[in-house]
């Protein structure tokens, strides 16, 4: 017979009480884990997410890596990484100049002083570790601009004057505001080797006779042919290397080797000036760079390409050369009429910012001889085909046979002897001169 077991009340509370304090446990842990999953899987994802989204903000890690981190400094140079350790070393003083290392390293070094020949990362080593290389380096890097020179814009208008005169009669075929006053810039080395001549025909130099250059020569701001100090350059070398690349350098040369230095010299030239009858000219430097009171006309150069050429047949003849090599290096003349023109035989561009495009020129044909000069054009090809214009349209009206009277220099003070009285030992650039 079945036994009737009497159960205790308190006893049952209690497991069941338990079991409900486990289940509850057992719930918590189960969703306690849960809990903890989700966690670690949202953090996953999200760790997923955000690599997922760099790609998209950094597609060319070579290209845009510093503007993530440097973007509050640099954000304007940081556009690619290669390029960036050059860029943030010097930053600071020249960040435009540091887009392209392979291109413009030496302008954030030397900016002031070359900007215009640092173009080259992979050209700058050889000039600057290899003295004896760099010469030539130099003188091919010499013609190139200064770097105070301005360059002009499109609206560039400078003042305009020009003059063409048949030298066989003296006659003025055409003329525009010839009396003007102008500056002359390159032009004033007609004058320079004017001076120069007169001593090559006094016997006082000769063609081989050396000139020594000067520091203040040779810091002179180009075009110029790239002498350095302590360095001698022959006469001859000289009056080429004006002729051709108009070599501000080399004009300082001839000026020290005939007066001991610019300042007498210009004051030689304009005493010259003087006595061709050039009333409006003043000549401060040898070479024609910017100088507000250096002053001239059409006219008065048209003169004096006139004067030149009488004076000193024997010598106008290099005012014709097309190029001549120096120290290995080919320099072309640039005077682009002599190439392009028929009977040009000279004699002089010049060029800066206050005086605009210039340039005097000689043709002859058919017995026929031009003169003609144009100051204050907006380009060099604008200059050429002016010259060109004024040739052309008054060649024909040109007498074919010389009446005009000789140009004769007037009456000085001072005999030339008097005036160059101690040349050999006042001048200090001249070395050794030989026959």
């Amino acid at each position: 017979m079945p036994v009737a077991v009497e159960q205790n009340p308190s006893l049952t509370s209690s497991k069941a009480a338990l079991y409900a304090a486990r289940s509850r446990a057992f719930s918590f842990c189960r969703v306690g884990t849960i809990g903890f999953a989700a966690v670690l899987v949202v953090f996953a994802l999200s760790h997923v997410a955000a690599q997922a989204g760099l790609p998209a903000q950094s597609k060319d890690r070579h290209t845009q890596p510093a503007q993530s981190k440097d973007g509050h400094t640099q954000p304007a140079q940081s556009k690619g990484l290669h390029a960036q350790p050059a860029q943030s070393k010097d930053g600071h003083t020249q960040p435009a100049q540091s887009k392209d290392r392979h291109t413009q390293p030496a302008q954030s070094k030397d900016g002031h002083t070359q900007p215009a020949q640092s173009k080259g990362l992979h050209a700058q080593p050889a000039q600057s570790k290899d003295g004896h290389g760099q010469r030539a380096t130099d003188r091919r890097l010499a013609h190139r601009r200064s770097p105070n020179r301005v360059l002009h814009g499109p609206d560039y208008n400078p003042p305009y004057a020009d003059i063409l005169v048949d030298d066989n009669t003296g006659q003025v075929l055409h003329e525009t505001n010839p009396d003007s006053l102008r500056h002359p810039a390159s032009l004033t080395k007609i004058m320079t080797l004017y001076l120069l001549f007169e001593q090559l025909q006094a016997k006082k130099l000769s063609l081989n006779s050396r000139l020594q250059v000067s520091a203040h020569a040779a810091a002179q701001a180009p075009t110029k042919l790239g002498l350095k100090a302590n360095e001698t350059i022959t006469v001859e070398d000289a009056i080429k290397g004006i002729v051709t690349r108009s070599g501000n350098d080399v004009a300082v040369v001839i000026a020290e080797a005939i007066a001991g230095s610019e300042p007498d010299f210009a004051a030689l030239m304009t005493q010259k000036a003087q006595t061709l009858g050039m009333a409006n000219t003043v000549y401060v430097n040898a070479s024609g760079l910017p100088a507000d009171a250096q002053i001239t006309t059409a006219r008065e150069q048209a003169l004096l390409g006139r004067a030149i050429q009488e004076q000193f047949p024997e010598y106008f003849r290099y005012f014709a050369i097309p190029c001549f090599q120096y120290h290995g290096v080919e320099i072309s003349n640039h005077n682009a009429l002599l190439r392009e023109m028929q009977g040009v035989d000279g004699i002089k561009t010049g060029y800066t910012e206050a005086s605009g495009y210039n340039l005097v020129s000689s043709v002859r044909r058919g017995g026929r001889h031009l003169v003609g000069v144009v100051l204050g054009e907006r380009s060099n090809d604008a200059r050429d085909a002016r010259m060109r214009q004024l040739i052309e349209d008054y060649l024909s009206q040109a007498a074919p046979r010389r009446t005009a009277p000789s140009i004769v220099p007037a009456m000085q003070e001072h005999s030339p002897q008097e005036m160059y009285n101690g040349i050999e030992t006042k001048g200090v650039g001249l070395g050794s001169a030989s026959p």
